[in-house]
C-alpha cells in the first residue's frame, strides 16, 4: 500500500490516524467511564475478573483467540517483527505454524472453519464478559466465519500505528482512476449493465447491455448493446445479483459463491458545530463508544476542527435509525454548506443524535449547524461491507470469484471475496491478481 500511494504521489497527506485513546469515553450501563478505566475491574459496570491481558472489548477478543487458537498472540507478535524487521523467511515459517495451529483448532468439538465468531465467542468469554464486548466494541458482533474473522486479526498488526489521507481515502481510486485516464482508458458515466449474454460464440465474446440512468439513477429507459472480447465487472455483491445473465454465462458454482459472503449494514451521521465543545470534556481525537445507538463516535483531529462522527452504527443497530428516516432533512438558515452535495440528514435523526451526544459527554451543547448522513443499507447500495459465512472453502471461493466462467474470459473485482473483505488492500490485491493471473500483465514497477 505504501508504495502504491508513493507511485501515485499520495505520500504528502498521510496523517496519523487515532483509534481509541487512554482519555475517549465509553458509555455503557449508564456509567460513564474513560478507556483507561478498563485496566480496574473494581471501575468497570460488568461483573468481570482480572485477566491477563487487558479487561475491555479488545483484550477480551484477544483472549477468545487465544482459546480457539492456542498461541495466537504469540505467533502474531513473532509474525508481525519478522515482517517489520523485513525477515521474509522466518514471517512464511512463523505463518506456516499459525496455519496448521488453526487447521487443527477445535471449539466446542467442532472444526474452527465450520464455526461462527459468536460461537467463538461464547466458548470463551463468560455472560457479562459477553456483554462487555457487544456493548462497548463499537460494532455490532458479525455472525461471520470465525475462522476468517481471526485470520483478519492474524495479519494485523498489534499496536500498530494507523494513518488516513488527509484529502480522504476517496483521494486514492480518483488517484487511480486518473492515472487509467492518463493512459489512455475511457469512462463513461450514467450506464449501469442490466445483462450479460454470449453474442457469436460460446465463451465470448460477450454482449452486454447497458442502462441509460439519468443523474438520480433513474432509469430513462434507453438501451445500449456492445460486445466485448474481455469483461472484468469491478463490483459488489449487491449489484452482481441484479444483473441478468444468458443460462452458461458464469460457472455452476457461480450462485454458491455469490452467497458465500453477508452483507452488513451500516450508517454514518456527521455533524458539524460552531465549535468543539468536546474538546472541553478532554477528549480530541480517536474514538469514543458506547452501548447507546450512536455506537461509536470519532472526533475529527485538529484544534479548529469542528467535525464529529457523531453516530457510527453497524449491523442490526443501524435499522434503529430508520424510524426517522421520515420527514423534513435538517437545516439551519444562513448556515455554511459544510458538507456540500453529501447526503442530507433527516432533522429527526440529527435531534435525537445530538441529545445522545449531550448525555454521554454530560454537557448541553448548542445545537449543529451542518449535518450529513450517509447509509450504506439503501439504494443505491446494498451493504457497507460483506463478511465470510461460516463453512465455506474461503480461498477456493474467492479464486473461483475471480475467474468465475471457467474457459471464459469474465472476470470479478471486488471487496467481497478476498481474505480481508471490505478493506482497500484486500480489493487492490484482488484486482492485481487478476490482472497478472488472468490477464497476463507483468508487476507494476511500483510493486516490485
Amino acid at each position: 500500500m505504501m508504495t502504491l500511494l508513493h507511485h501515485l504521489g499520495l505520500t504528502d497527506s498521510l496523517t496519523p490516524f487515532h483509534f481509541g485513546r487512554p482519555e475517549n469515553f465509553v458509555l455503557a450501563r449508564g456509567d460513564l467511564l474513560r478507556q483507561r478505566d478498563f485496566a480496574n475491574t473494581v471501575r468497570i459496570p460488568y461483573a468481570v475478573r482480572k485477566r491477563i491481558h487487558e479487561t475491555d472489548a479488545d483484550g477480551l477478543t484477544l483472549e477468545a483467540m487465544e482459546s480457539a487458537v492456542p498461541g495466537f498472540g504469540r505467533l502474531r507478535e513473532k509474525y508481525h517483527r519478522a515482517v517489520r524487521e523485513r525477515r521474509p523467511a522466518e514471517a512464511a515459517s512463523v505463518q506456516a505454524r499459525y496455519r496448521t495451529a488453526r487447521g487443527t483448532a477445535v471449539v466446542q468439538g467442532e472444526p474452527l472453519e465450520k464455526v461462527s465468531w459468536p460461537q467463538v465467542l461464547a466458548a470463551a468469554l463468560d455472560r457479562e464478559a459477553l456483554r462487555l464486548v457487544a456493548d462497548t466494541g463499537g460494532y455490532d458482533v458479525h455472525a461471520g466465519g470465525a475462522a476468517e474473522w481471526i485470520d483478519v486479526l492474524f495479519h494485523t498488526p498489534p499496536q500498530t500505528e494507523y494513518v488516513t489521507l488527509s484529502s480522504g481515502m476517496q483521494s486514492l481510486p480518483r488517484a487511480l482512476h486518473s492515472a487509467f485516464e492518463e493512459a489512455g482508458g475511457r469512462t463513461c458515466w450514467g450506464r449501469r449493465l442490466c445483462r450479460i449474454a454470449f453474442a457469436d460464440r460460446a465463451g465470448g465474446p460477450y454482449e452486454l447491455t447497458f442502462a441509460f440512468e439519468d443523474r438520480t439513477g433513474r432509469d430513462t429507459g434507453r438501451r445500449e448493446r456492445i460486445q466485448a472480447k474481455t469483461v472484468v465487472l469491478a463490483l459488489p455483491q449487491g449489484a452482481l445479483r441484479r444483473i441478468q445473465a444468458e443460462p452458461g454465462v458464469f460457472g455452476p458454482f457461480w450462485q454458491d459463491d455469490l452467497e458465500a459472503v453477508e452483507p452488513v449494514r451500516a450508517a454514518k451521521l456527521f455533524l458539524a458545530y460552531d465549535e468543539p465543545w468536546w474538546r472541553a470534556c478532554g477528549v480530541e481525537t480517536g474514538r469514543s463508544t458506547t452501548d447507546l445507538p450512536l455506537r461509536q463516535l470519532w472526533y475529527a483531529p485538529g484544534g479548529a476542527s469542528r467535525l464529529l462522527l457523531a453516530a457510527y452504527p453497524s449491523g442490526p443497530s443501524a435499522a434503529f435509525w430508520d424510524r426517522f428516516s421520515a420527514g423534513p432533512s435538517y437545516h439551519v438558515p444562513g448556515s455554511a454548506d459544510t458538507f456540500g452535495a453529501g447526503p442530507p440528514a433527516p432533522a429527526a435523526a440529527v435531534a435525537h443524535a445530538h441529545g445522545l451526544l449531550c448525555r454521554m459527554h454530560r454537557v448541553r451543547a448548542r445545537p449543529p449547524v451542518a449535518a450529513c448522513w450517509q447509509d450504506w443499507g439503501r439504494q443505491p447500495y446494498s451493504a457497507a461491507w460483506h463478511i465470510w459465512r461460516t463453512g465455506h472453502a474461503t480461498k477456493e471461493v474467492a479464486a473461483r470469484m475471480r475467474a468465475p466462467a471457467p474457459g471464459g474470459s469474465l472476470h470479478v473485482v471486488s471487496d467481497c471475496w478476498t481474505l480481508d473483505p471490505g478493506s482497500i488492500p484486500g480489493t487492490l490485491g484482488c484486482a492485481e491478481q487478476v490482472l497478472r493471473e488472468h490477464l497476463a500483465l507483468p508487476r507494476p514497477p511500483w510493486s516490485s
